[in-house]
């Protein structure tokens, strides 16, 4: 599984490789950008789409980091989804969310994470 380094505003650094957008890494360990790519940054709501496809992907452990000062959310729908469909859920900020993933996945668990890198 990848393994995040450090996150500072804007920077994300997975397995010696550096991000400038939002990381989704999956429960097989592919590591995506959030957004398209003509969008840096995502949004700062975590829809019910996205914990949807990570639910389906074969998530039972969600991270998601809502930024260097926690200013993203997750949607109530997309909480509900996770509640409904007995998937862990763990919101923090950012610095915090990519050293739970780390511990996640080093257990072996079948994690994902969404992490917002700024703000």
């Amino acid at each position: 599984m990848p393994r995040f380094e450090s996150l500072v505003w804007g920077k994300a650094v997975i397995d010696g490789k550096t991000y400038n957008y939002d990381i989704v890494i999956l429960p097989d360990g592919r590591i995506e950008p959030r957004t398209t790519p003509y969008e840096t940054l995502g949004s700062h709501t975590f829809t019910r789409d996205e914990i949807e496809r990570l639910i389906n992907a074969g998530a039972e452990v969600i991270v998601i980091g809502t930024g260097t000062s926690g200013m993203a959310k997750l949607s109530p729908e997309a909480q509900r989804l996770a509640s409904e469909r007995g998937v862990e859920l763990v919101v923090q900020t950012s610095p915090l969310a990519i050293h739970t993933y780390n511990w996640y996945a080093a257990q072996g668990r079948r994690v994902a994470t969404l992490i917002h890198i700024t703000c």
